[in-house]
């Protein structure tokens, strides 16, 4: 509804650390929580309701029903199930192993920040399920070793309406998120939050803004460029959106266009609006530029290949065909300031895997 505020959701990691904690509870010490405190990445805590919970000896199982909030995820509903074993009590301290079960789906291919052979369970919630069991354990007294199965009933089902089959994760779902924190994204309420991004900017008296693709990309920004943070915008896949707003007001005379390499590659392309599903990644235009680069047609060839584009970027650097992330910078910086018209120039910050600078234009 018009004015309405969008209702924030928890993730797919949210949800397994929630299970693991409310089965650790049972198992250690008898109790049936009907919800539980999770800590977050980024500090804090969200209180997560239990749908059910059980054991047997040795082992407790607990039920989370993800909630995504007003955001249209595929995963909103779903149920997600830790199951906990207690291998052993005479752990120095406690420690914890996570495996993924059914419908948690697994890695077959590099590029992905998990290694092939490795459920899809992401660094960030892998963290976040280990400290909820151990939060447990503590609670209890317990320095023991602890086994986590995180299972996903209909995740198969789901993963074919997602991602993950174009990058050769099988099996099912994801357990993502780095924050623990769903935001409704809501393309009016995005493209809205972008403009008051930039009056922001605007009122502030800067004349300079940055926008940003992704969270990792306006921090490494902020952290090389010193810029205010009233100065950063983030665009999220819709970077063509803001150039377009920013055209339009006399008082910004440059912008910065930051972002990762999945990103960028759509933007060399001339791709401005970068949702997956809108505009896929262009790897047969990045092999086209680098035979163009004076690179060999095998390493072309891999580039086609590549299962991501982040596993094309470390291809490139390995192969020490680094000049062809300039050039991508390069058509980043002259495809915005098409965009942008005359008055307003552009620099184009290409941010690395690790948080690092790998490219300016």
């Amino acid at each position: 509804m018009p004015g309405r505020k969008l209702r924030k959701g928890y993730t797919t990691g949210t949800c397994a650390a929630a299970g693991a904690k409310a089965a650790a509870l049972l198992l250690l010490g008898g109790l049936r929580p009907g919800h539980v405190d999770v800590p977050l990445p980024r500090g804090g805590i969200l209180r997560v309701p239990v749908k059910s919970v059980a054991g047997g000896k040795g082992f407790a199982r607990a039920v989370i029903v993800k909630d995504a909030g007003d955001d249209p995820d595929v995963t909103d509903k779903a149920e997600f199930v830790a199951e906990v074993e207690m291998l052993g009590e005479n752990a120095r301290r406690a420690s914890v192993r996570v495996r993924g079960g059914k419908g948690v789906g697994v890695v077959t291919k590099p590029g992905l920040k998990v290694r092939p052979g490795k459920p899809a369970i992401n660094p960030v919630p892998l963290s976040m399920i280990r400290k909820a069991v151990r939060e447990a354990a503590a609670r209890y007294h317990k320095k023991a070793s602890f086994l986590v199965t995180i299972s996903v009933p209909l995740g198969a089902e789901l993963a074919a309406r997602t991602m993950n089959p174009r990058l050769v994760i099988v099996g099912g779902i994801s357990i993502l998120g780095t924050t623990g924190i769903v935001e409704p994204m809501s393309l009016a309420a995005y493209t809205h939050s972008i403009s008051c991004g930039v009056s922001v900017a605007v009122a502030s008296g800067l004349q300079d803004v940055v926008f940003s693709t992704g969270r990792s990309s306006e921090k490494a920004v902020e952290k090389r460029l010193k810029v205010p943070e009233a100065a950063c915008v983030l665009t999220g896949d819709h970077m063509g959106y803001a150039l377009r707003d920013a055209a339009t007001r006399p008082e910004i005379k440059k912008v910065v266009v930051a972002g990762q390499f999945g990103k960028f590659t759509k933007l060399a392309a001339g791709r401005f609006e970068t949702h997956c599903d809108d505009a896929p990644i262009e790897l047969d235009f990045l092999a086209g530029l680098c035979e163009r680069l004076g690179a060999g047609k095998a390493l072309a060839g891999r580039i086609r290949e590549a299962n991501t584009a982040r596993h094309a970027f470390f291809m490139l650097k390995e192969s020490g065909l680094e000049k062809a992330l300039d050039e991508v910078s390069i058509l980043v910086k002259r495809n915005a300031e098409r965009i942008l018209g005359k008055g307003k120039s552009v620099t184009a910050v290409l941010v690395g895997y690790d948080g690092d600078i790998a490219s300016i234009r």
